[in-house]
């Protein structure tokens, strides 16, 4: 019975500990992150529509987070953003700006093309050593549960896909305003918490032996 209650222990512990170890972040992700920038450190020279021009320009850095192997993530987004000058934001998370079709744009960088609905938020995976145009952006829109990080990855940015008339190569970012607040909640990796639940159960177990150690000795 001891030795039930003591694995009982070290198993709520572990559990206890599984849940502290799920994190959570808030991001904000200005309207100009430009998602075929993941992976570079600085804006390259060249790239496409790297002017000042109204309308034009290469973006922003997108926002990353850390990641590995077997982590499940869920995002939840908020807020509102223009593509065009919209003097107040006329999109959401879920993209569609009134007044444009599909969107079809060709990879950059790291980043393969993207083609979908307009302006949606979007998410790519990249590895510590990404090679050119090896990564898909997918779409986390407003909501999106339980995504598994795949294999190799390190890193997980977050931005939009824009060009001109959502048809040409990446750019024209300095035309969009506003800013979307994206809340990431990540679960460990079945391998983590599945340790962390065998060695507390055996930490107490280990408990439950010493302490009957001590009993016998003390008996004697």
């Amino acid at each position: 019975m001891k030795l039930k209650f003591a694995f009982a222990g070290g198993l709520l512990t572990a559990m206890l500990l599984f849940l502290v170890a799920a994190s959570a972040a808030t991001l904000i992700i200005d309207g100009k992150s430009d998602i075929f920038l993941a992976g570079q450190s600085s804006v390259p020279a060249g790239f496409p529509f790297n002017s000042q021009a109204s309308g034009e320009g290469s973006g922003l850095l997108p926002v990353s987070i850390d990641v590995q192997f077997g982590q499940t993530l869920s995002f939840s987004a908020t807020g509102l953003v223009s593509c065009c000058f919209g003097g107040s934001p006329t999109s959401g998370p879920d993209g569609g700006p009134s007044g444009f079709g599909p969107s079809s744009i060709p990879g950059y960088g790291f980043v393969a093309g993207y083609s979908g609905i307009a302006f949606p938020l979007l998410g790519v995976f990249l590895t510590a050593a990404p090679t050119p145009l090896g990564a898909t952006p997918f779409v986390i829109g407003s909501s999106l549960n339980d995504v598994l990080v795949p294999l190799g990855a390190t890193k997980l940015y977050f931005g939009f896909a824009d060009s001109l008339g959502f048809g040409d190569v990446p750019g024209y970012y300095n035309d969009n305003t506003g800013s979307l607040t994206l809340e990431v909640s990540s679960v460990p990796e079945p391998s983590t918490w599945a340790m962390m639940i065998l060695g507390f159960a055996g930490i107490g177990f280990m408990t439950y032996r010493r302490r009957k150690s001590a009993l016998a000795l003390a008996a004697a």
